[in-house]
């Protein structure tokens, strides 16, 4: 199989980088200290940073739908010291914005947008208050984003349909490929638990990591350190600002919102996905 280019041809992705600004990038250092290790039979001390980069994806795995013409890996980037913070500040909104965290609580973006399950009881503009806070986290925290969209109508037509269940590990490669281009720090990957791509996608990480071999010719992945990590989103509040982040992305596709305080929403969330470089 050919590499499918980039940005909507005919193969079939598109995606985008969202950094920081040069502002925040410039004071970031002063602020932050990373983690050390001692190891005395060297006779020093050596700093390690690490950052985990957090997968959830939107639009269906299987083959084209008109409701859902992409499938949109989204990965978000949490330096180490901010894993601890980020979950603490979801925890904080959720108690603030629901009255109380239920047991195996957790943010599905889909769920606080359309006020299902425990966002039931919620108004419009409280349940848009609510989203708007989590995604804000993504400033609050200096978070990047990064994603990777797969074209399936476009995948499906290059290659005869024979790809279309590759189009997960297809997006999660060019999204490994992005991420690994963004600085030197270490990289743990963990991502939202997909039962039917798991294996082959663990496999698929590893053979970039030695020798670039994804479902198509690509990039030796160098800041990935570890296997490929599936969790339950329940357990991982990276996982769900991946998720909540992925909900943006998918409903800033649509042609319209049903109400003009929702598409106003989309607005400003996008906003937040876009900080310059």
């Amino acid at each position: 199989m050919g590499r499918p280019e980039v940005a909507g041809d005919s193969g079939g992705l598109v995606g985008d980088v969202k950094r920081r600004s040069n502002a925040t990038d410039a004071g970031r250092s002063g602020h932050l200290r990373s983690a050390t290790l001692s190891i005395p039979q060297l006779g020093g001390i050596v700093s390690a940073m690490a950052q985990f980069v957090y997968i959830d994806e939107t639009g269906s795995i299987g083959t084209m739908t008109s409701r859902q013409p992409y499938l949109t890996l989204v990965a978000v980037l949490v330096d180490e010291e901010r894993v601890k913070p980020l979950g603490e500040a979801l925890q904080f909104l959720a108690m603030n914005h629901l009255g109380w965290i239920p047991a195996g609580f957790e943010f599905h973006g889909h769920e606080v947008w359309g006020g299902d399950g425990w966002w039931h009881s919620k108004s419009p503009p409280e349940l848009i208050s609510a989203y708007e806070a989590v995604v804000n986290l993504l400033i609050q925290l200096e978070l990047e984003v990064v994603h990777s969209s797969i074209n399936k109508a476009k995948l499906h037509e290059r290659y005869d349909g024979n790809a279309d269940k590759n189009a997960y590990r297809l997006g999660l490669q060019f999204l490994l490929e992005k991420v690994d281009r963004l600085g030197q720090l270490n990289r743990i990957v963990v991502a939202d638990e997909t039962k039917e791509q798991e294996l082959s996608s663990i496999q698929m990480v590893a053979d970039m990591q030695k020798w670039g071999g994804g479902e198509v010719p690509g990039r030796t992945l160098e800041t990935v350190i570890d296997s490929l990590h599936f969790v339950r989103s329940d357990a991982s509040p990276g996982v769900q600002m991946a998720d909540m982040t992925a909900f943006v992305i998918q409903r800033s596709r649509r042609d319209r919102e049903g109400h003009p305080d929702a598409l106003a929403a989309i607005r400003r969330s996008e906003g937040w996905l876009t900080l310059e470089p």
